[in-house]
């Protein structure tokens, strides 16, 4: 049986420039939509804004389905 190597796999934070920069949308309009909270999730880490792939793909997933039910 294969024991467990004790790695941790950590999936990279993406910050702003790059969420922005893999979205097209400016930074500014980020910002805002963190400020409104429409944005994708994020989380504050040293007071900077950081995101994970995943929960970005999730949230534009989500925005499919509201589009698809319209």
């Amino acid at each position: 049986m294969n024991e467990p190597s004790g790695q941790i796999l950590v999936t990279p934070l993406m910050d702003s420039r790059e969420v922005a920069a893999y979205l097209k949308v400016s930074e500014s309009t980020l910002s805002r939509w963190r400020a409104e909270e429409k944005g994708p999730p994020f989380m504050q880490l040293g007071g900077v804004a950081r995101y994970r792939h995943e929960a970005i793909e999730a949230w534009l997933a989500s925005l499919e389905q509201m589009h698809e039910r319209t």
